[in-house]
């Protein structure tokens, strides 16, 4: 068994303030750009998201520092919710294939939902979650087929989304070998 790496309480109390501070940060930063330029137009309903998505990746940062002190656990809940994040984000900002209202771009909030489903059906447990992100790193890669099979060259940024899901896969299964969690 591998040498547990735990993180202490003070940093974890510095890391989740500095995390809820960030978020509040970048939800003001429209706000701001407003004052200045036209190119921002925020409506009450895009800050209300906002919100949300921010709330949610928040709280399931806030999930995993309750269920673990083990650092390589919690460095594979940061990989696999800032994969989700980045893919949910840039889809329904500007869309990664075309615009955002391309039909295509629902293959990214499909790999969302089913990293969320991944996460219930394991409930947070380190060796399920490994090979449950091993399997998102393969429906990354079958969508990248499809993509392409639709004339839609994604691979560059699918492979990052897969690298990610990979890395979270290999520090879930770390954390696992180390024991100790949840």
């Amino acid at each position: 068994m591998n040498q547990t790496i735990t993180m202490s309480d003070k940093t974890t109390r510095i890391l989740r303030r500095t995390g809820w501070s960030l978020a509040a940060a970048l939800l003001a930063l429209p706000a701001i750009a407003m004052q200045f330029t036209s190119e921002v137009n925020w409506s009450p309903g895009d800050f209300l998201f906002a919100g949300l998505v921010f709330g949610m990746v928040g709280g399931l940062f806030e999930l995993a520092a309750r269920a673990s002190r083990n650092v390589a656990y919690r460095a594979a809940v940061v990989a696999a919710v800032a994969c989700g994040f980045l893919q949910l984000w840039i889809t329904l900002a500007v869309g990664i294939i075309g615009s955002e209202d391309n039909p295509a771009n629902w293959t990214y909030i499909a790999m969302v939902l089913l990293a969320l489903a991944a996460a219930a059906v394991t409930l947070g447990r380190p060796r399920p979650l490994a090979r449950a992100m091993v399997c998102m790193a393969a429906a990354q890669i079958v969508f990248t087929a499809a993509h392409l099979a639709g004339g839609n060259v994604t691979v560059p940024i699918d492979l990052f989304f897969t690298a990610l899901w990979i890395l979270s896969g290999r520090l879930f299964a770390r954390a696992a070998d180390q024991g100790d969690i949840v």
